[in-house]
């Protein structure tokens, strides 16, 4: 048997981040059960409670702690997903509201509106993004850093006459298709109540700059990461009579502007009840080219007693993960992988993946 010292991948070890109660769970949508944009709940319904953020998990004074906010006047639902392989943050936001302000667009008041606002550092740079107090002139601070590492959206609840989303930042492009997707549901108008459905995407950015996303570096999502996030919810309530205020996911107001101040969430496995009972899977990858060795990644769901493995030139192994030398040139070679457990077998081969020089 040929011995290899492997180095595996492995998540990033993420700094502390505790502003808040616990970490935030993100729902791990299957990829054939990941949500459609339409505005439509139906897809959110096999994302269990552990994983809803209602208005007990909201801080800030205008939000009347400890007393709560009255579910009367304001009353919200918050969802997070991923998709592993897609590198995208989906929400669902349900909110029902005695007052949505959204009035139209005037000078005294251009872009006042109920909004939910998300800030994301995903890579858990921290720090301050919007400003940065190293560069003294505001103009050259705003289009060279803010936004850049970190990301916030102001969310219009709903929109009218604008833009969905206004970024605060230099980098409105990150809002716009394809680097995010948005649908509304709503029937009531301003000044009314009535219940509001936003379902929407964006796209974590490690580095977002003013000029586009030519020199844009994407968040990469992983199964188990931390990720810094939080949101916040701003309710004008204008003519109303009482407003809730500005109420904020993480416990420290800074987290609007402050990667520091955001709370960890994880990016979750899926959950067990949408997993089939066994299922054979495998990832493969050639760790020494002129040797002809490949490692194979056992990649199965389900219990497994058993793996038998054939590498398409007549030989075999059962170890869960084996290390294969190929005894000679192997181009457009075909392996498979039997496993056995308490549910079954399950079988799976890859054709013409696996080549050696």
């Amino acid at each position: 048997m040929t011995k290899l010292l492997l180095v595996l991948w492995a998540a990033p070890a993420a700094m502390a981040l505790d502003a808040c109660k616990g970490e935030v769970k993100i729902f791990q949508f299957p990829p054939a059960m990941m949500p459609h944009i339409d505005g439509k709940t139906e897809d959110w319904k096999i994302v269990g409670e552990k994983y809803t953020y209602r208005n007990g998990s909201l801080h800030g004074a205008d939000c009347g702690h400890p007393r709560g906010i009255d579910p009367k006047d304001l009353d919200v639902s918050v969802k997070v997903g991923w998709v592993k392989g897609l590198n995208r943050l989906y929400f669902l936001y349900e909110a029902y509201d005695d007052y949505w302000d959204f009035k139209l667009y005037s000078d005294a008041r251009p872009y006042q509106n109920d909004i939910f606002e998300i800030s994301l550092d995903a890579d858990l740079s921290g720090g301050p993004f919007i400003a940065n107090p190293q560069i003294p002139d505001p103009v050259e601070g705003h289009l060279r850093f803010g936004g850049a590492h970190a990301q916030n959206y102001h969310i219009f609840t709903p929109p009218l006459h604008r833009q969905w989303c206004m970024v605060w930042g230099s980098n409105p492009w990150i809002a716009e298709f394809p680097w995010a997707h948005q649908a509304y549901d709503y029937k009531f108008k301003h000044g009314e109540g009535g219940k509001l459905v936003l379902e929407f995407w964006i796209t974590p950015f490690d580095h977002a700059p003013n000029d586009g996303p030519e020199r844009a570096v994407i968040s990469k999502l992983v199964e188990n990461q931390l990720i810094g996030l939080s949101w916040a919810v701003l309710d004008f309530d204008r003519g109303a009579k009482k407003a809730a205020g500005n109420c904020t996911l993480s416990s420290n107001p800074a987290s609007v502007k402050d990667g520091s101040a955001l709370c960890a969430a994880r990016l979750m496995p899926i959950e067990e009840s949408l997993l089939p009972a066994i299922e054979a899977n495998f990832s493969f990858r050639v760790v020494d080219p002129a040797r002809r060795l490949v490692y194979f990644k056992d990649e199965s769901i389900g219990q497994i007693t058993k793996w038998t493995w054939h590498f398409g030139d007549g030989t075999t192994s059962n170890e869960r993960n084996p290390v294969h030398q190929y005894a000679k040139p192997s181009i457009k070679t075909n392996v498979l992988l039997e496993v056995e457990g308490p549910n079954g077998t399950s079988k799976f081969s890859r054709h013409w993946e696996v080549s050696v020089p």
